[in-house]
């Protein structure tokens, strides 16, 4: 049987960090895009501007992807994060439960009865 050992603290901290870089990530992409602009007006050459603009175009999809895979990256850990939470506190429930039902075992012992000592 696997055993698991998730530290929810830690996962928290690293969600936390993951995302405030993630934040960056729409600040660095306004600046590329631009310089994108820039060069492409500053060049002069409509050969150029359509060289920068197809590669916007064609690294925008990677991009987007890195983007979206990151998103559902962050939600995925927090979401097994909190189910495995959820086990434990659903096992505890459970443990509890069982231990109410249990038998009140004075009655099975010599010289007793279910109502006491005799």
């Amino acid at each position: 049987m696997t055993k698991w050992d998730i530290d929810p603290a830690g996962v928290r901290s690293v969600l936390i960090s993951t995302e405030n870089v993630a934040k960056e990530f729409d600040g660095q992409m306004t600046t590329l895009n631009a310089g994108l602009e820039g060069a492409a007006t500053q060049s002069s050459s409509e050969i150029v501007a359509s060289a920068l603009s197809g590669f916007a175009e064609s690294a925008g999809v990677n991009l987007n992807f890195v983007f979206t895979r990151t998103g559902a990256c962050l939600g995925g850990c927090a979401q097994a994060t909190n189910a495995y939470l959820d086990g434990d506190l659903q096992m505890a429930a459970n443990a509890q439960s069982s231990a109410a039902a249990a038998p009140d075992p004075r009655a099975a012992m010599p010289g007793q009865s279910r109502s006491g000592p005799q």
